[in-house]
């Protein structure tokens, strides 16, 4: 019998061909399914629990639910799937909170919290699960009852049971709980990281509002819950969301949560509005949360500032576009440029241009006011400024205000029109050349590594400057030996002075200087080294001359 793991890709050609849903309630994966109409070759035999009801007032309880998995598929494997267990409202029926789940294969589970019981084989394996109860509930009697079971034999059979097929057992089980009539806190309601507080609706699409939230509840733990926002007029809109729990993902649906969602961080909550509102502000008013012995507290008058939804139909402007486009940004310091629009239904004039968004280059242009300035021909400007270097910006996310509070959105980060407006460095064409180069002094004792030896490089101008410098020495058998690399001051054209001193251990002998020049764009260009990648040292090689001890004179010049 093979061990089934409930999550896979893909499985191997040993005859397993089935995978089940990762999501619990989700649709299963078919794989050589009964056709429709036609009875699955496995099922469920047997279910229910240890005992009738259980004391969990100390927190320590555990409860053990029994069930057997059977195929009459004879190439069945062994089975793999998840069991789920929720509170249930025994008045009405309806699921109350957070389920309970545990995912099950051919030898248990990898936590050991289900267990496989003796006699076991590929057409019928009987499983015990020992379930922790949660203490708290909303009365002191809490219903405990099996929501699903999901499960596949390795042969392609499947099921997906839920309360249709599973209330055939005795599926629930009665909890004596700690009374949970606490609710969970709200810490923080806010707009979702990157989320601008001005949204464009596209034509006949609606709009998103995404918020995140923090939340709290100590003994039950946080369920659930929905934010609903308010535009004008008093036309609400609401996004909910719940906290599931997955057998291979644990849980899920809500940001970061803790094991027992008594705390829950960032959680991700989306506000679809409908398509054709008129422009105007949507705020949340009220955020309601429940725990999972089912209160629900709702929170008002909320402090969180208005979302603006905008179609651009009010204001709108055309004409983007970077005056210049491109710049030398090589040179210190770095022009600054004029991002300009020509705005139309502008009331008051425009008060603000914002620009949020530059593609995958956030950090390479910088917006230096938004405050607009009013041209001559009517367009309105705000200044950019560019990263020294290399560098390209795509502008892609843009808010314009005018003096009535109206404002119009452009760029495909935000989901609005294209700006089609970018702001580039003139590009690297020009290389470092090299006019001279000499060395003072051309002499040095083989043991003396304290004397400066001073390399002049005479440069030609380059589009982006050399700032960075490898020395090497070369012997006469070709054999290259690195004295020192790293920044020098970036040098246009004219002289680059280098200094150093002869490296530990080099022999007497006649040596040539060879190196690589970096650019401020990462360029390189060689000199005096071996191999045909360099170029020949202008006027003939540059030589150090490396004595004896005792024979070094100083050179005189």
């Amino acid at each position: 019998m093979i061990r089934l793991r409930r999550l896979l890709a893909s499985m191997t050609a040993a005859g397993v061909a089935c995978m089940l849903s990762a999501a619990p309630g989700a649709a299963v994966a078919q794989h050589h399914a009964a056709a429709p109409g036609a009875a699955s070759a496995m099922g469920v035999s047997a279910l229910s629990f240890s005992a009738k009801s259980v004391d969990a007032t100390s927190g320590s309880a555990t409860i053990e639910l029994n069930w057997t998995m059977i195929s009459s598929n004879p190439n069945a494997l062994g089975f793999g799937g998840d069991i789920h267990i929720r509170r249930m409202n025994p008045k009405t029926g309806a699921y109350i909170g957070t389920e309970l789940a545990a995912n099950f294969d051919s030898q248990g589970s990898l936590s050991g919290d289900v267990t496989v019981k003796p006699g076991a084989t590929p057409a019928s394996t009987t499983y015990t699960w020992t379930v922790p109860v949660p203490q708290y509930g909303a009365t002191t009697k809490t219903t405990w009852a099996v929501s699903e079971i999901q499960g596949g034999d390795g042969a392609g059979d499947q099921i997906d049971w839920t309360a249709p097929e599973v209330s055939a057992f005795p599926r629930s089980f009665t909890a004596r709980t700690t009374v949970d009539q606490g609710y969970p806190s709200l810490g923080q309601i806010a707009l979702a990281q990157g989320m601008q507080a001005t949204v464009y609706e596209a034509p006949g699409q609606g709009a998103a509002l995404r918020y995140q939230l923090d939340s709290q509840e100590n003994k039950s733990g946080v369920h659930g819950g929905t934010v609903v926002v308010t535009g004008s007029g008093g036309r609400t809109a609401r996004g909910s969301f719940a906290i599931v729990r997955d057998a291979s993902e644990g849980y899920q649906g809500c940001g970061n949560i803790d094991w027992m969602q008594r705390q829950v961080l960032d959680c991700a909550v989306t506000v679809s509005l409908p398509a054709g509102l008129a422009e105007g502000d949507w705020k949340v008013t009220e955020v309601d949360l429940t725990s999972n012995a089912g209160v629900t507290h709702a929170y008002t008058g909320l402090s969180e500032a208005p979302v603006h939804v905008t179609s651009d139909s009010v204001l709108s402007a055309t004409g983007f576009a970077f005056t210049p486009s491109q710049i030398d940004s090589w040179h210190s310091p770095v022009p600054t440029v004029q991002l300009s629009l020509r705005a139309s239904g502008a009331v008051g004039g425009v008060s603000s241009v914002q620009l949020t968004n530059w593609g995958n280059n956030a950090t390479q242009c910088q917006q230096l006011s938004t405050t607009p300035t009013l041209q001559a021909d009517g367009t309105v400007t705000v200044p950019v400024l560019g990263l020294r270097g290399q560098f390209s910006c795509q502008l892609t996310g843009l808010i314009i205000t005018d003096g009535h509070g109206d404002q119009a959105v452009y760029g495909s980060s935000l989901g609005a029109p294209d700006i089609d407006a970018t702001l580039t460095n003139i590009p690297d064409t020009v290389l470092p050349t090299v006019d001279a180069v000499t060395v003072t002094p051309g002499t040095v004792a083989a043991n003396d590594t304290q004397t400066w030896i001073k390399l002049t490089i005479d440069l030609s101008a380059s589009t982006a400057g050399v700032n960075g410098l490898d020395l090497y020495l070369v012997d006469a058998s070709g054999h290259v030996d690195s004295i020192q690399s790293g920044g020098v001051p970036t040098t246009f054209s004219g002289p680059l002075d280098e200094y150093f001193t002869l490296p530990q251990g080099i022999a007497p002998g006649t040596y040539t200087i060879g190196f690589t020049l970096q650019d401020q764009g990462y360029k390189t260009v060689s000199y005096g080294l071996p191999g045909s990648g360099s170029q020949p040292m202008p006027g003939g090689p540059v030589t150090l001359r490396v004595t004896d001890p005792a024979t070094a004179r100083p050179e005189v010049r």
